[in-house]
């Protein structure tokens, strides 16, 4: 198993990431290539090496004709990303970046998600930031993705806001909602920035000490500032060996008696389109006897935000319960099987020397259809 891990032992920020990334192996002219499809004018990056306390870290800098800070809101960056031709993935993981710091910033500023006005992170340098972070992970392609206990310093920033504290409440918000592990340093100034928080919380599905793994390279990032500790972020690319993986999926359950259920219908719907592993309702009754549907969401930590924010609008719950859960999954992989109708796609699960596969529904449906056959004779002919 592929694994990339985060070593955030001097904070995070996004041009860290960058940096780190490309220093661990990604092509800077790839990244650069990827990072023009966004169409975004007036930007070039600076690819440089430093030396920290003695340690060698690439450094990156973004270079913008944007000589004041542009307003963009999230609907902005999101139609940018979209417009663009990077790949899928990138574009998704991107959007959940940016997604996850509007969704505090709407909180600490009370206003909506979508009504947010980005300041420094909607400039064009961290949008670099965060395309490139996306992109670069989509280069290297891990299997899993973890991070070390995260840290801050102390004191106070200047932002478009005046002087604010650190961390600063967008980072103390986004690890809130996360619910991971924190650490603050006796470090004065800001080691951990909003951009660098959103990329680390998002895409990693653990924070703590480091997996066993067989460590096969590493980068360094180095961020601007001198601290008392060498100020760069480390990451570490390794292989670890499972048969069967384990891990956590959060849970997240509410009990709902007045929301009618072409409402939840539709709930169902946009909970899978955001990335839940599953959804599923439960006939319960509650007080006063009331019949009413407990809507259960299994998903990733780092899709706990999302998920939230489709249950508190579109459904009337004013509550929901949160647990982490293990799970074990089986290694499983896509394959194409031949039936006397044509190919149909389907999932090969392996397991103690043994191997079963079973079509994968909406493939077989298809060829039900285009053949004008009984859904059944599919999977009979398979069998």
């Amino acid at each position: 198993m592929k694994t990339l891990y985060f070593d955030c032992f001097s904070g995070i920020s996004g041009d860290m990431t960058l940096a780190a990334l490309v220093d661990l192996g990604v092509d800077k002219d790839l990244l650069i290539h990827e990072l023009q499809k966004l169409n975004l004018p007036g930007w070039s990056i600076e690819f440089s090496e430093v030396a920290k306390h003695g340690i060698r870290a690439k450094r990156i800098e973004v270079v913008s004709e944007e000589h004041t800070h542009v307003h963009r809101h999230m609907t902005d960056i999101a139609s940018l990303i979209d417009n663009s031709s990077i790949s899928e993935r990138a574009k998704d993981s991107a959007k959940r970046i940016f997604m996850r710091l509007a969704i505090a910033e709407a909180k600490i500023h009370g206003t909506t998600p979508d009504e947010v006005h980005f300041h420094e992170v909607g400039a064009v340098d961290s949008i670099i930031d965060i395309a490139g972070a996306a992109i670069c992970l989509d280069i290297l392609s891990p299997d899993r993705i973890c991070a070390s206990v995260l840290r801050d310093g102390y004191g106070f920033v200047e932002c478009q806001h005046g002087m604010i504290p650190v961390p600063v409440p967008a980072v103390t918000e986004m690890l809130a909602v996360r619910g991971v592990s924190f650490r603050q340093l006796d470090i004065e100034g800001e080691l951990m920035t909003p951009t660098g928080a959103a990329i680390v919380l998002e895409m990693s599905e653990s924070f703590g000490i480091l997996p066993e793994m067989q460590i096969m390279k590493t980068g360094y990032g180095a961020g601007t500032r001198e601290f008392s500790i060498p100020n760069v972020l480390r990451v570490l690319w390794g292989e670890s060996f499972e048969a069967a993986a384990s891990n956590s999926v959060t849970v997240i359950e509410t009990n709902i008696d007045d929301t009618t259920s072409e409402i939840l219908g539709y709930v169902m719907e946009k909970l899978f389109e955001a990335g839940a592993k599953d959804v599923f309702f439960t006939p319960i009754y509650m007080k006063k006897n009331r019949p009413a549907t407990q809507l259960t969401v299994l998903c990733d930590d780092t899709q706990v935000a999302r998920m939230e924010h489709i249950l508190f609008t579109e459904t009337s719950t004013i509550g929901l319960r949160k647990f982490q859960a293990l799970r074990t999954c089986l290694p499983r992989e896509i394959v194409k099987v031949t039936t006397p109708y044509g190919d149909v796609q389907a999932k090969k699960v392996s397991f103690d020397s043994k191997t079963r596969i079973a079509l994968e529904y909406d493939d077989a449906r298809r060829l039900a259809r285009e053949k004008n056959i009984p859904l059944v004779e599919i999977y009979r002919s398979f069998r």
